[in-house]
């Protein structure tokens, strides 16, 4: 039914309830030809604009009103809305002060225990974990990806290591191992396990990292090849909420369980092995000689031997299509058998040497070492 029929009806409903206050329903169908539905549809407008209204105490059962009736009913009906509209209003500007007054400063101080420093010089750095060091109570867990550091630096961090072993803080340290292959480097490892560490190696590590009890933790910001050019102290992030920093100590001990213990002097075999496999693993994975060469700790110069001499032993001409032949000779599986017959009992300074002379009498031509 239309609006414009239920409104007609609902004026001439009105009119017949103004002049005669003993309406019936059934005889108002009966007269005017309405349903008993169209009728309750007319009524029902009517009570709506406040014109009509129940009440028991007629034949009809309803009342109507004047205009002037409806429209004051509706004016107040209004106000009434207008009045709960800015209680609930008053209520929420209430509510807010609250939050701010005394939850956001709750928020800010948790903020401000989690907050992220960027360090960018070396000295401030230093200056960081000097400081945090001297301030542990626990355990300071380190990883350190790369070439080794300079020996004046290494020499520089000894009196504050053997300082926080004898305060009874653990440390617990990942080497690259090719860096603790190099002698200098070596002897300063040993005797930090002599002084009370603990030091493991692993062939690969994904970045720098230093954890200190279990509020801060020191890691690279971004990739220290675009900004300050200190492999050794690239510009670092200090992170001290204790979320973050338990989800970095897992991180560590990942690496932690499936590393190995220090190298010793007779361990150098084991290293050039490992170094070969990990620069096939890296080749296969499309890296660049000198990404390899960053993740490994080696030279962009050793790393671009060994890819000739993997490349000239299997007599491969380009990268790809080395890829496919390490395939098929199995070097990429996880049993690199046919690898460490060439490889892997070969002692570390001969390894590149014994690649080159298979490669010479196979190709005629040796690499160039």
């Amino acid at each position: 039914m239309s609006d414009d029929l239920v409104r007609g009806r609902a004026r001439e409903l009105y009119a017949l309830a103004l002049s005669d206050a003993d309406w019936v329903p059934e005889e108002v169908c009966v007269r005017l030809g309405w349903t008993s539905q169209e009728l309750a549809d007319a009524i029902g407008w009517l009570e709506e604009l406040g014109l009509a209204a129940p009440f028991p105490g007629v034949i009809s059962g309803w009342s109507v009103h004047s205009p002037a009736t409806a429209m004051a009913q509706m004016l107040e009906a209004s106000r009434r809305g207008t009045e709960e509209l800015l209680a609930d209003v008053n209520r929420a500007h209430t509510a807010l002060a609250q939050v701010v007054t005394e939850f956001q400063p709750v928020h800010f101080r948790q903020l401000a225990e989690g907050r992220i420093e960027v360090a960018v010089q070396p000295a401030q750095i230093a200056s960081i974990l000097d400081e945090a060091s001297r301030s542990s109570r626990v355990e300071i867990l380190s990883m350190h990806p790369g070439r080794p550091l300079p020996a004046e630096r290494l020499t520089a961090g000894d009196a504050r290591n053997r300082e926080t072993l004898q305060r009874g803080v653990a440390m617990r340290s990942i080497q690259l191992a090719t860096s603790a292959a190099v002698p200098y480097m070596r002897a300063h490892l040993r005797q930090l396990v002599r002084d009370g560490a603990e030091v493991r190696t692993a062939t690969t590590l994904p970045m720098r990292l230093i954890v200190i009890d279990h509020n801060v933790a020191v890691v690279p910001s971004f990739d220290s090849d675009t900004t300050s050019g200190d492999e050794a102290a690239p510009p670092a992030m200090v992170l001290r909420s204790p979320a973050m920093v338990a989800v970095l100590r897992q991180f560590f001990e990942h690496f932690w369980a499936t590393s190995s213990d220090l190298v010793s002097d007779e361990g150098g075999a084991t290293v050039a092995g490992t170094r070969h496999r990990e620069v096939v693993r890296l080749l296969a994975s499309g890296l660049t000689d000198e990404a390899i060469a960053r993740k490994l700790g080696l030279s962009d110069r050793t790393v671009r031997r060994i890819v000739a001499e993997l490349m000239q032993q299997i007599g491969a001409e380009s990268r790809f299509q080395a890829g496919v032949k390490m395939v098929r000779l199995g070097w990429l599986d996880d049993d690199l058998g046919p690898f460490e017959d060439v490889v892997g009992n070969t002692p570390a300074g001969q390894v590149g040497s014994s690649l080159s002379v298979s490669a010479a009498s196979s190709t005629g031509r040796a690499a160039d070492s």
